[in-house]
């Protein structure tokens, strides 16, 4: 696999990683605990961000509006983020196409549940599903975010290419990780300490979302059941 392929791998593996521990798989989807038991790869991180706990688990409910941040902010990768069903559809400058959908919330522990497929010249088209696992933590004046990401490729003669070159993706996993959340922290930072000026960068129907939003956050540890 050449240069450009291992880099585009590892965007796959990454499509929405925005700035997880996984605890017990028992009460998880069959199709999910395959993900989480039979992975090509994987990758744990953990991430502090300086807001308090019930703005990101508020944030991780509806990523939507997480996703309209982003792009208001300008990050990189470019996502293109629209509602599709009960999830999300993504696309990236780099030929990721995928749908992403909230599998299951139980208290902290956040399951996400991607399926995609990279279209690039310089790599063929193949396809996979991802489990993204979040779980939130209270830290001092702010939260932890424990980060599990396990990728399984839909070829099974790439999946072995994949996991023999595993070493090398979790590097770059591990890099654009970093980058992503260092650049999501600047983001929660902002709707907790300036949360009418974070509004004001995006469309009005996403900015009164938003508001209400964080309204409804207002004196709690955690989010309250409210949403947009």
């Amino acid at each position: 696999m050449s240069h450009h392929s291992r880099v585009f791998l590892t965007i796959f593996c990454t499509l929405i990683l925005i700035p997880l521990a996984f605890a017990g798989a028992a009460d998880l989807s069959p199709e999910i605990q395959t993900l989480l038991n039979s992975p090509d790869i994987t990758y744990s991180g953990v991430y502090d961000f300086a807001c308090r706990p019930a703005v990101l688990d508020s944030l991780l409910r509806h990523p939507i509006l997480l996703g309209r941040l982003w792009a208001a902010y300008g990050f990189a990768p470019a996502y293109r983020v629209r509602p599709q069903g009960d999830g999300l559809h993504v696309e990236d400058p780099t030929g990721i196409v995928g749908e992403v959908r909230l599998a299951q919330q139980a208290g902290n522990r956040w399951v996400y549940l991607g399926e995609g497929r990279l279209n690039h010249r310089l790599v063929p088209a193949f396809g996979g599903k991802m489990a993204l696992v979040i779980t939130t933590t209270p830290k001092g004046a702010g939260v932890s975010a424990r980060v599990g990401v396990f990728l399984r490729t839909e070829s099974r003669t790439l999946g072995l290419l994949t996991w023999t070159l595993s070493p090398l993706v979790r590097g770059r996993i591990e890099n654009r990780a970093t980058f992503n959340a260092r650049d999501l922290g600047v983001i929660l930072k902002e709707v907790s300490d300036a949360p009418q000026q974070t509004a004001s960068r995006l469309p009005e129907e996403d900015a009164k979302a938003l508001t209400r939003l964080l309204n409804s956050t207002r004196g709690t540890g955690r989010a309250g059941p409210g949403g947009p």
